[in-house]
């Protein structure tokens, strides 16, 4: 028979199971559970082992899609021949559905590959299997079977078309000589079809004959223009060469400006560095002399040395017992007292076992007390350096820690304070702190995830002081 799942046991190595929600007919049990590694509450659905195999396959219609479901699948195993099942927090009725399988009578429709369809419904006749292997149709209605290159055009069909009759050439009337040049006849396109007729240069006389003769006369080497050779005259080679250009002459008198300012710095700073090393030199020797004049002498063998001071001696703390002096208030029953008996769970040193507190409506403990204070009793009084404390499936809410020598809050000194936002909370102490109790006194109550009545209370898994 496989073993019961209880309260604290780990599954997978990650998911620890805080609670019991409810167990079916088929022995079929829903827990709550936390995720150790990502610090989230999770729901647990252990099957019976007749069940096994229905929630293996329900898992995988759920996760393939087949299947509808509202759970959120998060993992799924076997623990001493129990198949357990990890979900997001969810109903205890949406997880029992999934130990039924799906009636196979119940038939999932299968809708028919959509090209059968779509050409029915759009063309009003079924898609073909294949293309046609017709020819394509383009817009000027010319078909061109795909695959195909295109004709080559070879000079026969260039020939033939030079060779077709061109009605506008011939009713065309050819101009005046003068005013244009006459195109190229129709026998000489029959006899050049391919090349292209240039011009002669006769054909370009009638361009400003004179201009150009005037252009060539003007381009020859060696002839410079008359305009400019006739303006020479007016001027004197020697006056040209003689007279200034005060106007793109070079500007020296801001240079010499520049470079007046530059060396007067350089000389100040040459004066300012020969005075600088040798006052350092000065003070060097200066202090070399006093040194040893001033030497101390060296102390007598009939000198005693002080003693040096005796270091404090350091005791490690021994946890003895835990004690819960939570005051409620007037007429309130002191609901703790139930609980009083798992107070060892918190320091047996098995993080699987907790002490918990009722669950409270809000976080100031629903105006019955001021506050839950634990007090640790170690065996003598001893040196504290830190205080662990580890809480499960809480966040939030507020406490402080303070030592005393006798096991209560008058006359305690405040070390520390903090708040739980990870399942492990650790405090270190100033050093030097000394103390035979150590009391936890919690203010605010964290907010508990998962919570069966009330959202608000505290579950210690363990408290440890070195």
């Amino acid at each position: 028979m496989p073993q019961p799942v209880d309260v604290g046991s780990i599954l997978g190595g990650r998911y620890k199971v805080t609670g019991r929600i409810l167990a079916s007919a088929e022995n079929d049990v829903i827990l709550d559970g936390l995720d150790q590694v990502l610090n989230r509450p999770v729901s647990i659905l252990v099957s019976a082992v007749e069940n096994s195999q229905n929630l293996t396959q329900s898992a995988r219609e759920v996760a393939t899609g087949v299947r509808v479901s509202k759970v959120s699948i998060l993992d799924m195993g076997v623990q001493d021949e129990t198949t357990y099942l990890i979900a997001a927090r969810t109903s205890p009725t949406d997880l029992l559905d999934l130990v039924v399988p799906t009636d196979p009578s119940e038939e999932v429709y299968q809708e028919p590959f959509f090209t059968d369809t779509l050409g029915t419904e759009i063309f009003g006749q079924s898609r073909d299997a294949a293309p046609a292997g017709g020819a394509y149709v383009y817009e000027d209605n010319s078909p061109v079977t795909p695959g195909h290159p295109l004709p080559k055009v070879t000079r026969k069909a260039a020939s033939a078309q030079a060779q077709a009759p061109q009605p506008q050439a011939q009713s065309a009337q050819a101009p005046d000589a003068s005013a244009a040049v006459v195109p190229p006849t129709a026998a000489q396109q029959r006899q050049s079809p391919n090349k292209v007729t240039l011009w002669d240069e006769d054909d370009y006389g009638f361009i400003n004959e004179d201009h150009e003769q005037d252009l060539a006369q003007t381009r020859r080497p060696g002839t410079f223009p008359a305009q400019l050779r006739d303006a020479g005259d007016d001027y004197d080679e020697n006056e040209l060469l003689d007279e200034e250009d005060d106007g793109n002459a070079p500007r020296t008198g801001g240079r010499w400006l520049t470079g007046a300012i530059v060396g007067v710095l350089l000389i100040g700073a040459l004066i300012f560095a020969v005075q600088h090393i040798g006052t350092l030199f000065n003070d060097s020797s200066n202090q070399a002399a006093d040194t040893s004049s001033s030497a101390p002498s060296e102390p007598s063998a009939n000198e005693s040395k002080p003693a040096a001071p005796e270091q404090p001696k350091t005791v490690a703390p021994v946890v003895q017992g835990l004690t819960d002096i939570t005051a409620y208030a007037p007429g309130v029953q002191n609901y703790g007292e139930t609980y009083f008996p798992r107070l060892k769970d918190a320091i047996d040193g098995n993080k699987a076992t907790y002490w918990p507190t009722v669950e409270f409506s809000n976080a100031n403990f629903a105006g019955m007390t001021e506050g839950v204070n634990l007090v640790v009793a170690l065996a003598a009084e001893s040196t504290i350096s830190s205080v662990t404390i580890n809480q499960l499936a809480g966040s939030g809410g507020q406490f402080n820690i303070l030592t005393n020598s006798k096991p209560e809050l008058d006359g305690a000194t405040k070390i520390g304070s903090g708040s739980f936002s990870a399942p492990d909370f650790t405090f270190s102490a100033a050093p030097g702190v000394k103390a035979k109790y150590v009391i936890i006194s919690f203010t605010e109550l964290p907010k508990l995830q998962p919570f069966v009545t009330y959202p608000y209370g505290l579950k210690i898994t363990e408290i440890s002081v070195k």
